[in-house]
């Protein structure tokens, strides 16, 4: 892979980072609608990645203005104020302003965007996000998702209608229930106590361009081989080989400093891979039509923004189970009844042998064919 146009590396005293945010391969999609950052700040350091929405300009200018909120954000908090907090304010006043901004050009609905943030302090790393960007961490030879996607097909997972492994290759797998801007206000999701990160570790931040196409595993052998700038340089052009369908943007951040021990640690409730896991993505199946789905159209091409939850399919499905054993029922129930009749009329005429079905007619019986 090439990686001759790797981002510049920046190394500070606590972290070593750099980013890449790239269109990617499809024609329609060549105006860059993601936007990524790091800002060193009073309560740590910064790290932001986001995915617009809404077609073009409206994307684009939705996932800049998030990013340039919540970074100015931190300039202006008070020094006191807790590290998480502030994430979590900062990220509630970009929706508000993504849901407020005007724009010229908007192609698929109002626009919006996802977000992802980590802040990265002495007491460890605070996680935040809204959407379905992830955050990654690599810690002692073991990959974690640190966040959940919002999205619906998550959803069906957690209700155990689909396996994680469905859920990757499902046709609705990038369908978001939550996103900046869509509504007044947002929903947060902020890690309750920060994670306690070690020397060494490294957080990658990424849109969903570089996730769909690029597995955790896979993001673990490089990141884990090359140096940050070298590592995101990698990951772009591996998810551009493979067929680079949507933008990809990937901020790499590898701790230089421990942080202290009143963080919580990494524990096995985060989803984890190993890194003796296979290198090579899996051609995941198709989904049975049986166990397909049906779900509102939420993100499209253009993405478009998650407008509401999709209703939950197990009430359809019981519904359809219990008129069919319904139907089931009622044809096993006429045909003892009918074998009865035959039975007790065969009885009281004294003819005995095999049973036939359905039963001779009598020349004299009156039907006609």
């Amino acid at each position: 892979m090439d990686s001759s146009n790797a981002p510049p590396v920046h190394v500070l005293p606590a972290i070593e980072f750099a980013q890449k945010s790239d269109p990617g391969r499809d024609p329609e999609k060549q105006e860059n609608e993601d936007a990524c950052g790091l800002r060193t700040t009073r309560h740590g350091h910064l790290g932001v990645v986001c995915d617009g929405m809404g077609g073009h300009a409206g994307g684009r200018e939705a996932a800049n203005l998030a990013l340039e909120t919540i970074l100015s954000y931190f300039d202006a908090a008070p020094d006191a104020a807790p590290g998480g907090l502030v994430l979590k304010e900062a990220i509630a006043l970009a929706n508000h302003r993504v849901h407020t901004m005007r724009v010229t050009e908007v192609a698929n609905g109002r626009p919006g965007s996802t977000v992802v943030a980590v802040l990265l302090h002495a007491g460890g790393t605070e996680v935040a996000h809204v959407g379905d960007s992830r955050v990654y961490l690599a810690h002692q030879g073991q990959i974690f998702q640190v966040t959940k996607d919002h999205s619906a097909v998550q959803q069906l997972v957690d209700a155990g209608l689909l396996s994680p492994i469905q859920a990757a290759s499902h046709p609705h797998a990038n369908q978001i229930t939550r996103a900046l801007g869509m509504t007044p206000v947002v929903d947060v999701d902020l890690r309750p106590q920060p994670l306690r990160h070690v020397a060494g570790d490294i957080f990658v931040l990424c849109s969903d361009g570089l996730s769909d196409l690029v597995a955790a595993p896979e993001i673990l052998q490089i990141i884990g081989s090359a140096p940050p700038e070298q590592a995101a340089g990698q990951l772009v052009d591996l998810a551009n080989a493979r067929g680079g369908h949507d933008n990809i943007t990937v901020l790499v951040i590898r701790a230089r400093e421990t942080a202290s021990t009143s963080a919580t640690h990494v524990t096995p409730t985060l989803a984890q891979t190993s890194i003796d896991a296979p290198s090579q993505r899996i051609t995941l199946p198709e989904i049975p039509a049986a166990e397909t789905v049906r779900l509102p159209s939420v993100r499209s091409t253009p993405r478009a923004a998650a407008l509401s939850t999709p209703s939950t399919p197990s009430i359809r499905s019981s519904a359809s189970l219990t008129l069919a054993l319904g139907v089931l029922l009622a044809l096993v129930g006429f045909c003892v009844a009918a074998v009865a009749i035959y039975l007790h009329v065969q009885a009281r005429s004294g003819k005995k042998g095999i049973l036939s079905w359905p039963p001779e007619r009598s020349q004299d019986s009156g039907l006609q064919d």
